[in-house]
């Protein structure tokens, strides 16, 4: 092992030559008498604590534009009938209502003893929304028992039963 004499070693901040005079700052107003001297700072209007969008207000002009080229796209372009079709599927997976027919599918489970948890899994909407629209159509939510359909037999094996 060899050892570090201040002459071989990196880390020696002593022979730093530091200015004797620190600089300042050319834009600061205490030091420049010339209040012009210093660029004007940027706007950002966009950026107030009060205005939560991150983005500038469009003018009328960018709107005309903006919707001018979703006009084209929509009319022109081969790739919106798929586009159509996700955004439709985004709208159905998100919504927060029932249809009709799923009012008596969820019926016809609950019947069956079927739980909210099982029916949301099998329909893919959320239970809380289940439970709100059957409340709001006036459908009961209380807990219910299986409709069982097959009796149990009367054989010599119910003798066990105690």
């Amino acid at each position: 092992m060899s050892e570090t004499t201040p002459d071989t070693d990196i880390r020696s901040t002593s022979r730093i030559v530091r200015s004797p005079q620190p600089e300042h700052h050319l834009c600061s107003t205490e030091h420049t008498p010339d209040p012009h001297a210093c660029p004007p700072r940027p706007t950002r209007s966009h950026h107030r604590g009060n205005n939560p969008s991150r983005r500038p207000p469009l003018s009328d002009e960018q709107r005309q534009k903006i919707s001018a080229a979703q006009k084209a796209y929509v009319a022109n372009d081969p790739r919106w009938a798929e586009h159509r079709r996700k955004l439709a599927a985004a709208q159905e997976a998100k919504r927060m209502t029932l249809m009709e027919n799923e009012v008596a599918l969820i019926v016809q489970m609950r019947k069956k003893g079927r739980t909210f948890s099982y029916i949301a899994e099998e329909i893919g909407v959320c239970r809380d929304v289940i439970g709100r629209e059957l409340t709001a159509l006036g459908i009961s939510t209380a807990p219910v028992k299986a409709d069982r359909r097959a009796r149990r037999g009367r054989g010599f094996w119910r003798c066990f039963d105690d």
